[in-house]
């Protein structure tokens, strides 16, 4: 398409106007970040107070396969993903704008992020029909690695007339630890489709759960609702045949991190236990729709939900938004 450009003289005026609107028009924004492990807190402050603006972010390594370092590239996508969110959601695009974009100054988390990982996070102007309307700012960061601790939990299994009783038992009982199973089959990246190793499956299903309690700062409330602390016994009745499992529990750091060796229960397709293992800690989870904030999936559109704040999943990009 770069090429064609050059020899395209009857596209060359169009193409010359958007990439001045791009290039010639400073960004008004400054967003700074503060980074952790498993979210990021941005704050943005403008100088024009009414004109919206759009910010995303993606991981690294799939912003630059996307081609996104090139302004025209990404400004075209943007453009197109708003276009593809009105008619997916039945929406006109200049509401998707001011419900995914921002006017004045804000302030927003990002979560379901993994620790120690690369992300862009690009910003600009926007109008009511998508258009790229200032230059493209783009800030790359890594997530905070979490701090490894040597602290073991167990994991004991057995096969019960209604499923499987697995007991954990943490070698610290002050100590926050996540314990639940996992669908093997569903072990895939939500944007690739490519398979997720289990740390970072675990990972991602926690962190996306954060934003409603970063939101509201209640970090120390997750931890109540979702972790445990002591030993803990759950029975999983009326398995699936068919399907594998994994049953799994490490400890969290103050952030909900992972920061311990995983222990597993595997459980076969028979409903059999076929290993008690633990995984060393050395090494995305839903399809698109709209979630609530502890992340619970709600609906396919905006239109199968009622007023207030969601996540929504559509093509690649996360955004928190507000249905009014």
């Amino acid at each position: 398409m770069k090429k064609l450009r050059y020899f395209a003289l009857s596209m060359l005026a169009a193409l010359s106007l958007a990439a001045s609107a791009q290039t010639t028009n400073p960004n008004p924004v400054t967003l700074t970040l503060d980074i952790h492990e498993c979210y990021v807190h941005e704050t943005m402050t403008t100088t024009d107070k009414t004109a919206y603006y759009y910010v995303s972010y993606l991981e690294k390594e799939i912003f630059e396969e996307k081609g996104y370092n090139d302004d025209e590239t990404l400004a075209s996508e943007d453009k197109k993903w708003f276009e593809e969110m009105a008619n997916g959601y039945q929406m006109d695009v200049k509401d998707v704008v001011q419900s995914f974009g921002f006017h004045g100054d804000a302030a927003e988390y990002q979560a379901g992020l993994l620790p120690d990982h690369e992300y862009v996070i690009w910003y600009h102007g926007v109008d009511e029909e998508g258009n790229t309307t200032t230059e493209i700012k783009r800030l790359p960061f890594r997530t905070k690695p979490a701090q490894h601790i040597s602290n073991r939990i167990k994991l004991e299994a057995e096969k019960t007339n209604n499923g499987v009783k697995v007991t954990c038992t943490p070698d610290d009982p002050n100590l926050y630890y996540t314990f639940g199973h996992i669908v093997k089959s569903k072990m895939v990246d939500e944007f690739t489709g490519e398979d997720m190793n289990m740390l970072d499956y675990m990972q991602t299903g926690i962190s996306a759960q954060l934003y409603d309690f970063l939101a509201n700062d209640e970090l120390n409330e997750w931890f109540v609702a979702n972790a445990n602390q002591g030993s803990a016994a759950v029975e999983y009745q009326e398995l699936e045949k068919g399907e594998e499992y994994y049953v799994v529990a490490a400890y969290l750091d103050s952030e909900a991190a992972i920061c311990s060796e995983i222990a597993t229960v595997e459980i076969d397709a028979e409903g059999n236990l076929t290993g008690i293992n633990s995984v060393k800690n050395n090494t995305t989870l839903v399809a698109d729709g709209v979630y609530t904030l502890d992340g619970t999936r709600v609906g396919t559109t905006l239109g199968d939900v009622q007023r207030g704040a969601y996540i929504v999943k559509f093509n690649g990009r996360t955004h928190k938004v507000i249905k009014r």
